[in-house]
């Protein structure tokens, strides 16, 4: 009887052990499923919850400036534009941008489409969504789901960083 009560606890503990490794790897892909197109499509939301105070993504770190409703998005059920200043190494660069939130993908994706050919930047496939980038890479514009995004910098890699560390 001893041998089988030993034998059902280490049952029991490797369950146990199963279990805390599928939750934990659970929680860890919870990110990445938040970004998911699905996610957003539609996003049903205020925009000003994706708008976080702080992103961040390795050590550079996106701290928000202030926000404003933006109203250069026809058709979006609400638009904001934004200000964040990327940190990383004791430099500090200032990356403007703005979200619209658009009643379905379509609508957000023929919205890019436009915004890409009035500056010249060619459409990509993203993630189940578009993207393009400016062709001096100092503004980046893509769409997840609903949700329209662009961001601009006076320098290439910042908008791309953004774009790279942003939730949505």
């Amino acid at each position: 009887m001893e041998k089988q009560t030993k034998s059902n606890l280490r049952s029991l503990q490797s369950l146990g052990i199963v279990f805390v490794l599928f939750f934990a790897m659970a929680f860890s892909c919870r990110d990445g499923l938040k970004k998911a197109t699905t996610g957003f499509n539609p996003y049903k939301g205020q925009l000003n919850e994706l708008l976080k105070s702080e992103i961040s993504s390795g050590v550079l770190k996106f701290k928000l400036v202030g926000t404003e409703d933006a109203d250069t998005y026809p058709g979006a059920t609400e638009a904001k534009a934004f200000t964040y200043m990327q940190e990383g190494a004791g430099v500090s660069i200032k990356v403007d941008g703005a979200l619209a939130n658009y009643p379905t993908a379509a609508q957000a994706e023929v919205e890019l489409a436009v915004i890409a050919k009035k500056n010249k930047g060619t459409l990509t496939k993203k993630n189940g969504g578009q993207r393009f980038v400016t062709p001096d890479g100092n503004t980046v514009a893509w769409t997840n789901g609903s949700l329209l995004s662009i961001v601009a910098s006076d320098f290439a890699r910042p908008a791309t960083n953004f774009e790279e560390s942003a939730p949505f």
